[in-house]
């Protein structure tokens, strides 16, 4: 079944508008923009649509040596129900209220060219005392060159129990600078507190 899903822009600079959501086998996809720098801060795009079941935002932007890369198209998909994740965290139980616990974090390709894509993924757990409960969680990547900020992306969305991954792929300005980029990986909840892991991806000439 196709969703729509309607794309407003605000980046400092210039951006490209688009629209569009599909599910297919699970899988759903928001559309991404073309991002610029902003004068001094991440410029990016704001994408309403339905995720989780619920109405988020994806945030996007890179600069520095990511000026001109784009952040494509945000992707998420429900890999366990709540009872099947239960089960792997034998721990926990209903009295601990809600937990997030982020499982893996990579970028894929580890080793990439300028103008190449880097996927940031991500698969967390989402542990809540009951089915019927939602929780409103933030999915925060952040790319950093030599100590220095030159990307992150954020959504917030809501979340029912169960095991997530979600991806969001980055195109590379054919100009990015060689090296190592360290990815952090954070999702958190006013409900189910934080938790953070990273990766790391090199691009090499």
């Amino acid at each position: 079944m196709r969703k729509i899903v309607s794309l407003a822009v605000i980046a400092a600079l210039c951006v490209w508008t688009l629209s569009g959501c599909a599910a297919n086998q699970g899988i759903r996809e928001h559309q991404g923009a073309a991002i610029g720098a902003g004068a001094g801060a991440v410029g990016g795009a704001v994408l309403g649509g339905l995720v989780g079941g619920r109405r988020g935002a994806l945030v996007g932007g890179l600069l520095g040596a990511l000026t001109g890369g784009i952040v494509g198209n945000y992707y998420d998909q429900k890999e366990k129900d709540l009872a099947e994740t239960r089960k792997a965290y034998a721990g926990y139980s209903a009295a601990k209220g809600t937990r997030l616990k982020i499982e893996r974090v990579r970028a894929t390709p580890a080793a990439t060219r300028p103008g190449e894509t880097v996927d940031i993924r991500m698969t967390y757990a989402v542990l809540t005392p009951r089915e019927d409960v939602m929780v409103p969680v933030r999915e925060t990547r952040e790319i950093l060159f030599n100590g220095i900020r030159v990307g992150e992306t954020s959504i917030d969305i809501e979340r029912e129990g169960g095991t997530w991954r979600s991806v969001v792929p980055i195109t590379l300005p054919q100009d990015a600078r060689p090296g190592h980029y360290r990815v952090i990986a954070t999702v958190e909840s006013r409900n189910g507190g934080k938790d953070v892991e990273e990766t790391t991806f090199r691009v090499h000439r």
